[in-house]
C-alpha cells in the first residue's frame, strides 16, 4: 500500500495557480516529501497520482497484459503515454502538465481525493456531476461486492 505502509485519504478542496501548478494537501504532501510522483491519465475524467513505488507496481501490471490484445494496446497507450514524472517543489506543489489538464477538463477547481495507494484530481464540476449521478448506487455496488467477496 505504498512506501511504508502510506495511505492517501480524504477530499480536499484546492485551486491550481496562474502557472499550472497545484498544491498538494499537507496531510498528503508529508508523506511524500522529497520524491518523484507520477501523474496520469486516470479514470471517469480524473487524473491519478502516484508515488514511484505505486507506479512501479501498477504500470508493471499495465505492461505485463499482452500486448498482441488490441484492448491492452488502448489502455496501455491511454495512461503509460499520458503520464509524466513530476517533481515536488520546496513549499509542495506540482506541476501539471496542460496536456493532462486538458484530458481532464481541469481549468482552475479541483478536488484532490485520497484513494489508497494514489491521489485522484477531479475537475470539480466534473466531480460534482459524478457524484450526483452516483450518489444513489453506492449502496447497490457495496452490496454487490461484498456479496462477490463471499462467494
Amino acid at each position: 500500500m505504498g512506501e511504508s505502509g502510506m495511505l492517501f485519504f480524504g477530499t480536499y478542496d484546492h485551486n491550481l495557480d496562474d502557472k499550472q501548478r497545484l498544491t498538494i494537501p499537507s496531510k498528503m504532501r508529508n508523506k511524500i516529501l522529497n520524491s518523484t510522483v507520477y501523474v496520469s491519465k486516470g479514470f471517469e475524467g480524473s487524473l491519478e497520482m502516484r508515488t514511484e513505488e505505486e507506479f512501479e507496481k501498477w504500470s508493471s501490471q499495465i505492461l505485463n497484459l499482452s500486448s498482441f490484445n488490441k484492448e491492452t494496446r488502448m489502455l496501455t497507450r491511454e495512461i503509460i503515454a499520458n503520464t509524466h514524472e513530476v517533481e515536488i517543489d520546496k513549499i509542495g506543489r506540482i506541476k501539471i502538465p496542460s496536456n493532462l489538464l486538458k484530458l481532464a477538463n481541469i481549468e482552475k477547481s479541483v478536488y484532490i481525493l485520497g484513494m489508497g495507494d494514489r491521489v485522484e484530481i477531479w475537475d470539480q464540476k466534473l466531480y460534482d456531476n459524478y457524484q450526483n449521478e452516483n450518489s444513489d448506487k453506492m449502496e447497490e455496488i457495496a452490496e454487490t461486492i461484498y456479496q462477490g467477496l463471499n462467494k
